[in-house]
């Protein structure tokens, strides 16, 4: 059975109305031309730009690690300079995680959501249009010392307002998600710093959101009623949107003061501004080191989304690696010599920070409760080895030999959300089951590593406007299916397809009419 690929886009579009030409594109193959086609994609991972349009059948946890890699390849491929989101047609596999090379990789050139989801409901700017001074730093008299970190703009890690009460504007924060402002510092070998994160999506879900206004808050629950948040999957009843499917990127960063650590490292160049007692420290421009990745893409076979996440192999070490003493000489986030004496938290693992009481400075000891999967039925260990061996194979030097796939989460009930639907949504009987290895990233979820997911994306609701201070609330018909611990049963949230970043729109004062189809 051939399994086709898909192109990302190559059309420069800011609404997507002539889109629909994209279906017959395709990636470039190492050595092709723009006129030959790709070959059909074998369902294990190649050192090539090449995202396939699904999973290889039949579904199961093997073929979805091995998509999960692929997409890895591809989306960390060196960017084309001239068309953001798309992969250098240049680049060869030995270019592919070069020492050194800060310029923008793949999903570096997607748009980021503060981009997207702007005040007042504002439209977006073109898909092309280079990132503006990120609102972090707007206001600061250095404004007009900003340059632009590459040609598609400034690239800023901050977080200005969490502890404000304003909203966090910008395309990061340092509080992780569920953790009420929780923080992740580094060890000392790292400064201390605190990670920084970044959320960015892909041109398929731009399309859509700017299609049909959802960027407007105000847009959002009629939409949701009237059509259903939907979004696009890549098939044949989205080629007006794009045709690889809806992509999210979460991305997690640390500062790396220490130049002998960037060969090991995805690096960038960033604005950065930490918090502090007395307020946000002034932006300064350094390198940053990628340290864990969410993937987070719609396929047909996967309505529920295909959930993979990466991490760099020296953030912390497993319970099984302490135990049987398999450690690494050194830790992004876990102390080899700690000493519970002096100890901020007195080492006690995973110790999440309380805002305003504890310290910025104190470094967590973070420790993965999952040990990567080596089982017979998710064998992630040895895919881990035989993509590392392939990526050597091109560039023995390549940093990305320094990241590993955790795991995939997939639904085995693939099921597709329809007109008005209500949170929770389905889960899709996701596999695996979170009672036999939670998906989490020891960096991303370090503070709830016993969660999948979906536990939480299932809960994700349109935004809030400027004269309610909740999304819209509908009865439950009598025979729905409320999750266990739900706050209150009897109502319900419209839904947004599994995706937060609907919840960052802003309502205008004058809220924009969505099209209709």
């Amino acid at each position: 059975m051939k399994h086709s690929v898909r192109a990302f886009p190559r059309a420069h579009l800011t609404v997507p109305c002539c889109v629909a030409a994209l279906a017959a594109l395709y990636v470039w193959p190492t050595g092709a031309g723009a006129s030959g086609a790709a070959a059909p994609w074998m369902g294990v991972p190649v050192i090539q730009p090449v995202i396939p349009a699904d999973t290889k059948l039949p579904v199961s946890q093997f073929n979805f690690n091995n998509l999960a890699w692929q997409q890895f390849i591809a989306l960390n491929w060196p960017a084309d300079p001239s068309s953001p989101g798309n992969p250098d047609p240049n680049a060869t596999p030995m270019a592919f995680g070069r020492p050194g090379d800060a310029t923008p990789v793949v999903w570096e050139t997607f748009k980021e959501s503060s981009e997207v989801f702007r005040p007042d409901g504002q439209s977006p700017s073109p898909w092309r249009a280079a990132r503006g001074l990120p609102s972090a730093f707007s206001d600061l008299p250095s404004r007009n010392k900003f340059k632009g970190t590459s040609r598609w703009g400034v690239k800023g890690l901050a977080a200005p307002s969490k502890f404000t009460g304003g909203p966090t504007l910008d395309l990061s924060d340092f509080g992780e998600a569920f953790t009420k402002g929780a923080w992740l510092t580094a060890q000392p070998k790292m400064k201390s710093h605190i990670t920084l994160f970044e959320k960015r999506l892909n041109q398929d879900q731009f399309n859509y959101i700017v299609a049909n206004k959802l960027y407007n808050a105000g847009n959002q629950s009629p939409f949701a009623l009237t059509q259903g948040i939907n979004l696009p999957d890549g098939s044949t009843a989205f080629t007006s949107y794009g045709s690889v499917g809806a992509i999210e990127i979460k991305a997690g960063w640390i500062q790396l003061d220490d130049q002998t650590l960037w060969p090991l490292f995805k690096i960038s160049q960033a604005y950065v501004t930490y918090p502090s007692a007395t307020g946000p420290t002034q932006p300064k421009l350094v390198t940053v080191g990628l340290v864990a990745l969410h993937i987070i893409r719609k396929t047909p076979n996967a309505q529920q989304f295909v959930w993979s996440t990466f991490e760099h192999v020296n953030n912390a070490p497993s319970t099984v690696d302490i135990a049987k003493k398999t450690l690494k000489s050194w830790y992004t986030y876990f102390n080899l010599s700690c000493n519970a004496a002096t100890d901020y938290y007195k080492c006690i693992p995973n110790k999440k920070p309380v805002p305003g009481i504890d310290p910025y400075s104190a470094s967590v000891q973070v420790v993965r409760t999952t040990p990567i999967s080596n089982s017979s039925a998710n064998n992630i260990e040895l895919l881990n080895q035989q993509v590392w061996a392939s990526i050597k194979a091109k560039n023995p030097n390549s940093v990305f030999l320094n990241y590993r796939l955790v795991n995939v989460l997939w639904p085995n009930a693939n099921t597709s959300i329809g007109v008005g639907a209500t949170t929770p949504l389905t889960e899709g009987n996701a596999q695996p089951p979170v009672s036999q290895q939670p998906v989490a990233n020891s960096v991303l979820e370090t503070y709830h590593q016993n969660m999948t997911c979906l536990n939480c994306h299932s809960g994700a609701s349109v935004a809030t406007t400027a004269s309610s201070k909740s999304p819209l609330r509908i009865p439950r018909s009598a025979t729905a299916q409320v999750k266990p611990g739900a706050v209150d049963s009897s109502v319900a949230t419209l839904a947004s397809d599994y995706s937060f970043l609907f919840a960052e729109a802003h309502s205008s004062a004058v809220t924009a009419k969505p099209n209709k189809k």
